[in-house]
């Protein structure tokens, strides 16, 4: 049994969300998601995105779970651009956990493709692509001369 996974089951994610901002109610703790978004466009690199979030819905987590959420570069080897870690407590596996994440000033060295990863009690639980883009401008086409009637 080498690969035997010891201790209780990591929760599964329902969603993750990337989008420009989060707001939750205060009275209901409901979330509305503002700008969702997949890819970002940037003119110059390295390149800042001034704000990124991120909404996870998570369950059948069985109590404590370690969740950690990080955005991995173009070049696995380097060290993440963003890696957080926060601890949940499941007092019901049916119970879903809403977290949210706000990353600001957030650098990207080079266009390419990104990943954006969810852990739970160190086990992979999902990956979500973000593309970054080099934004390319055409010059527009030069008018025609008007023709005198």
């Amino acid at each position: 049994m080498p690969d035997e996974k010891l201790g209780p089951p990591a929760p599964m994610v329902l969603a993750m969300v990337l989008c420009d901002a989060i707001y939750q109610d205060p009275a209901t703790k409901k979330c509305t998601l503002l700008g969702t978004f997949s890819t970002i466009n940037a003119k110059t690199f390295p390149a800042v995105h001034r704000q990124l979030a991120v909404h996870l819905a998570l369950t059948g987590g069985h109590g404590k779970a370690r969740v950690r959420l990080t955005l991995l570069g173009v070049e696995e080897s380097q060290e993440p651009l963003f890696s957080r870690e926060g601890v949940i407590e499941f007092k019901d596996p049916r119970m879903v956990a809403e977290v949210n994440f706000a990353i600001a000033n957030l650098s990207f060295p080079k266009p390419g493709e990104y990943r954006l990863q969810v852990h739970g009690n160190d086990e992979l639980l999902m990956e979500r692509r973000l593309y970054v883009l080099e934004m390319r401008y055409r010059k527009p086409p030069e008018a025609a001369p008007e023709e005198e009637a």
